[in-house]
């Protein structure tokens, strides 16, 4: 786990997300499974309904969307970083 005091690296992961991606995103931020994290927010949800509901919308509108990562050969990669036009 790590928590470093540095909230850059916090971000909505909308592609292993089901809603806003809230969870997924603080999952990988502190390296647990998205599970665990989606248990903790629906148990909060269960006992701190409102505030809950508050912090996890602000969290959506607010937090970037992950970055995205390249997946693929470095051939690839350094045909596209070629051709890439008006960028």
């Amino acid at each position: 786990m790590r928590f470093p005091g540095d909230l850059s690296s916090l971000y909505r992961d909308k592609e292993n997300g089901m809603l806003l991606g809230v969870c997924a995103g603080l999952a990988d931020r502190l390296d647990v499974d998205p599970l665990l994290v989606r248990i903790a927010a629906l148990l909060a949800l269960l006992v701190f309904f409102v505030p809950v509901v508050l912090i996890y919308g602000t969290a959506g509108v607010l937090l970037r969307e992950r970055p995205l990562s390249y997946r693929g050969s470095v051939e690839e990669r350094g045909f596209w970083g070629r051709n890439r036009r008006g960028v």
